[in-house]
């Protein structure tokens, strides 16, 4: 059946109507299309993001997301696939995934805001007491990914590094993030890739990582540049896991004669995070007031 077009005295504007009809049509499918499209990778995402960790410590498998989300493994797998590509999830050795803190550095709050909201005021505090650069750091893919800085507005500090990767074996953060790690788990991480090490690096890489856990804070001392020196500590949330860390960078020549004291406010500033994190107080709150 053909649709008639009403006849009226401006025959071009029922024309106009018509067309403009069927582009409205057009478009509020696209729009469905869209918001679709969109529904189906918050899913996924929700999916990975509430996964309880003590039933999956090391993340989903394509067919714990099948299943939890209704789907076929093959169409999970296409678009995880595409989420991977897109640095908005991370995917372990194990082939198992989980949420990308690249996905957090990209949208600067978004991910764990309140982590973010409560150290800010804190590394600025750091900042202040040791007047140097100071760093939240966390674990992607196997580098260490800046999440937040601030500065020493010196005339000559470390750089700011904020969305950017180094490798795991060149930051005091990195050996901090690993603390807790096993030895083999931390060799492994170290060697392999485009950054591997050789074995005799490694091993003085893990060599450092054993000092760290005996001091409670590492000392990366001229190893990403031959002129800074970067201390490191491991923030712990509520289960006592590592979740971030926080160091302090500089020029070797300024803070290698205070690496003991700048430790010591270091752990205080990561000591005060820590508190604010596992509290009941709102995200936001000033952390001087607990």
């Amino acid at each position: 059946m053909q649709r008639r077009v009403a006849r009226t005295a401006f025959p071009h504007l029922a024309i106009h109507t018509a067309t403009q009809g069927f582009g409205m049509v057009l478009e509020q499918k696209q729009t469905l299309v869209t918001r679709s499209g969109a529904s189906r990778v918050m899913a996924i995402l929700d999916a990975l993001a509430s996964a309880d960790p003590a039933v999956f410590p090391d993340g989903l498998s394509v067919a714990d997301v099948a299943r939890m989300l209704g789907r076929e493994k093959s169409v999970v797998s296409r678009q995880l696939k595409s989420l991977l590509e897109t640095g908005m999830v991370a995917r372990r050795s194990s082939g198992r995934y989980e949420l990308s803190w690249r996905l957090f550095a990209l949208a600067v709050r978004a991910g764990d805001q309140r982590l973010t909201k409560l150290a800010a005021p804190l590394l600025l505090r750091l900042t202040e007491t040791v007047r140097e650069r100071t760093y939240l750091s966390v674990l992607s893919d196997g580098e260490v990914l800046t999440v937040l800085s601030e500065g020493s507005r010196r005339s000559i500090e470390a750089a700011n590094w904020v969305g950017r990767t180094v490798p795991v074996h060149r930051s005091s953060s990195g050996m901090a993030l690993l603390m807790d790690y096993e030895d083999k788990y931390i060799l492994e991480m170290v060697r392999r890739g485009e950054n591997g090490v050789s074995e005799r690096e490694a091993r003085e890489f893990l060599a450092q990582v054993h000092e760290a856990r005996r001091r409670g804070y590492s000392v990366a001392n001229r190893i990403f540049d031959p002129e800074l020196l970067g201390i490191g500590a491991p923030v712990r949330d509520f289960t006592g896991r590592i979740h971030a860390a926080v160091n302090i960078s500089g020029p070797a020549f300024r803070i290698e004669p205070h690496i003991q004291a700048f430790g010591g406010h270091l752990l205080s500033a990561v000591k005060a995070l820590q508190a604010s994190l596992c509290s009941d107080t709102r995200p936001g709150a000033d952390p001087s007031d607990l």
